[in-house]
């Protein structure tokens, strides 16, 4: 059973796993929103709190607006270590790279 519920938790909330992995991540980040907004609404209205539903939306959007602060900070301190890892290394892998940044100067070789 608790296979099933991971399984299940993984195949809507995992970006590697969902339906929407083949997107860009700013677009997975759009329909991930856009679906907590309106499965808030599903729930607000399904249990007759409409009333009350400006204060499920700005709990919904704390929260999850918590949850993405979160993960950018996580994942902003792991791009230093790994810049930091590359200049210790001395060698700067080419994913490092965006695609602007494609046409390198290698200064060591022409001088």
């Amino acid at each position: 059973m608790k296979k099933f519920i991971v399984e299940s938790y993984e195949l809507v909330m995992d970006s590697s796993k969902n339906p929407l992995r083949h997107l860009d991540l700013a677009s997975q980040h759009y329909a991930m929103q856009v679906l907590a907004w309106m499965w808030s609404m599903v729930f607000s209205l399904s249990f007759l709190s409409i009333f009350y539903f400006h204060y499920v939306w700005l709990g919904h959007l704390l929260v999850l607006g918590g949850i993405c602060f979160t993960v950018g900070v996580f994942r902003t301190a792991e791009n230093v270590r790994r810049k930091l890892e590359v200049a210790q290394e001395g060698a700067v892998p080419k994913e490092a790279y965006s695609h602007a940044s494609a046409c390198t100067w290698k200064l060591d070789k022409e001088a």
